[in-house]
């Protein structure tokens, strides 16, 4: 697996990235957290898996668990199998399914700071030559190269 930019740590919630000398952080929504839990239970299980056995191994409130699965559903991350023996299981293989994917989906943005979103929010009057906008663009690049090489089969092996 080649990360861009040093992969220090994914802690529930923070994602911590050491690129050029610097260490940032990007604080990561509740709901992405659990997302990202689903789909490596998902892959670990390799079955089709109830909404119930999800929310007792995983720790995650019932309520939050079809929230968070409509969205994975829409996106062709996992399936939804009705009937007596239904459940969830995954769509594509752990090889296919980046971090990135998951995160564009359930996140609001992924950008890192207000001043990359494009809204004109920056106020500075030289946004060509802004070397603030021109850092926070090195960063933003580093993350989303790294969590677009980062695949759910790679984050499984971490521990291996």
């Amino acid at each position: 697996m080649r990360l861009h930019g040093t992969f220090i740590a994914y802690l529930p919630q923070i994602i911590i990235l050491r690129e050029v000398g610097f260490y940032f952080c990007k604080k990561i929504n509740v709901t992405t957290d659990y997302a990202i839990r689903i789909v490596l239970y998902l892959a670990i299980q390799n079955k089709v898996t109830t909404s119930k056995d999800i929310a007792m191994a995983m720790g995650i409130p019932k309520s939050y668990i079809f929230k968070i699965t409509n969205k994975l559903i829409a996106a062709g991350i996992i399936q939804r199998i009705v009937g007596a023996k239904g459940g969830f299981i995954l769509d594509k293989r752990v090889e296919e399914i980046s971090m990135y994917e998951i995160f564009k989906v359930m996140e609001a943005t992924v950008k890192i700071n207000r001043y990359l979103e494009g809204d004109d929010y920056c106020k500075c009057f030289e946004i060509q030559n802004c070397s603030l906008r021109k850092f926070y663009s090195m960063m933003q690049s580093s993350l989303e190269n790294m969590l677009k090489a980062t695949m759910i089969k790679d984050v499984l092996d971490i521990n291996k």
